[in-house]
């Protein structure tokens, strides 16, 4: 249970020292948003997949990516909450991904108008 409490405490404080990065994602995200309901019908059904496809990819690369960023491995992780942690910064990477391609996807695949007929 320390473990747990430890990773909640060390997560806290990382969100800490990152807020302005993570405001800056949020206010990209209400931008982007914003953008795409502004603009017509966006495609918000077809646009997920790809959105999905974009935030899964995100999580795998900075998931293998991370334990060489910190001069570190895959062979070190060595306890559950190595692992743990290793998934949940890859999960978060994924859906701040995920969270800024599903509006700019749905943006660009809009459904297209059709003109009404005299």
């Amino acid at each position: 249970m320390y473990e747990i409490w430890l990773v909640l405490n060390i997560l806290y404080e990382l969100a800490l020292s990152e807020w302005p990065w993570l405001l800056a994602l949020v206010v990209l995200w209400a931008v982007l948003l914003w953008r795409a309901v502004g603009s017509g019908r966006p495609a918000w059904r077809a646009a997920f997949p790809w959105a999905l496809a974009i935030g899964a990819t995100v999580a795998a690369v900075v998931g293998l990516g991370i334990p060489a960023w910190s001069r570190s491995s895959l062979a070190e992780l060595k306890y559950w909450v190595d692992w743990a942690n290793l998934l949940a910064m890859a999960a978060a990477w994924g859906l701040a991904a995920l969270m800024v391609a599903w509006p700019l996807m749905a943006h660009l695949q809009k459904w297209p108008r059709i003109a009404a007929v005299r």
